[in-house]
């Protein structure tokens, strides 16, 4: 199992752009409903700062790649940020009942 985790500061002036390209990509993972995938975007109370959890199951490659939705999502990230996101690799430890 791979688990990412990233936290990205948004422009608040870009909010409305970035919730309607998230909900298309959202959007088409229900259309698609890629197996062995556990996805979730959280925005934090201050409505700039969003955390975001990929997890993929051993052998499944991230299924994001692949979506239309997704790549031009990507196209216009760097316009919408405040500052660079990090991300880390998490060591999957044991879970119950995630999301």
């Amino acid at each position: 199992m791979k688990v990412a985790i990233s936290h990205t500061k948004v422009k608040l002036d870009k909010r409305a752009e970035i919730d309607a390209a998230g909900k298309r990509v959202l959007e088409a993972l229900e259309r698609e409903r890629p197996q062995g995938v556990l996805y979730a975007v959280c925005p934090l109370p201050d409505g700039e700062n969003f955390v975001t959890l990929l997890i993929t199951d051993d052998g499944v490659d991230n299924p994001f790649l692949a979506m239309p939705e997704y790549r031009a999502f990507i196209e216009n990230f760097k316009s919408w940020v405040a500052e660079p996101p990090t991300a880390e690799q998490l060591t999957s430890a044991s879970f119950y009942r995630s999301f």
